[in-house]
């Protein structure tokens, strides 16, 4: 069964996409952002195309300790997780690549998708020690 645009999953990708809401959003803060800009669009509404735009890569789901958060940045990067202030932040690593080519050689792998997360103290929380 193919998947059409509609005019709902097309206002989701489209709010997502501002860069103000380049936030790595929870589905609570997403349904706020989206109910904020467009009252018709209802909850169900909303968790399927979440869903819809998580199985065809146009968001990433990241699973976190407090739950899930989306990334409309779906190109190859990892995140890092602040224990203190829970912020979700994007890194960007030249060597990422190859360290999952190198983990595919050795182990004789078909890596489809990467998801690494690492946890610490971001830069403005280890001031504020």
């Amino acid at each position: 069964m193919e998947k059409r645009n509609t005019k709902q999953k097309e206002k989701i990708i489209k709010i997502l996409s501002r860069k103000e809401n380049h936030i790595h959003p929870t589905i609570n803060e997403i349904i706020n952002l989206v109910s904020k800009e467009d009252k018709t669009i209802g909850q169900a509404t909303i968790y399927r195309q979440i869903n819809n735009l998580v199985q065809d890569n146009i968001l990433k789901k990241i699973p976190t300790k407090d739950g899930f958060h989306y990334d409309i940045k779906t190109d190859l990067h990892s995140h890092f997780i602040c224990q203190k202030c829970n912020r979700l932040i994007d890194l960007y690593d030249s060597n990422y690549q190859k360290i999952i080519n190198e983990l595919q050689n050795k182990y004789s792998l078909n890596i489809i998708e990467a998801n690494i997360i690492l946890y610490g103290i971001c830069e403005e929380c280890n001031d504020k020690v």
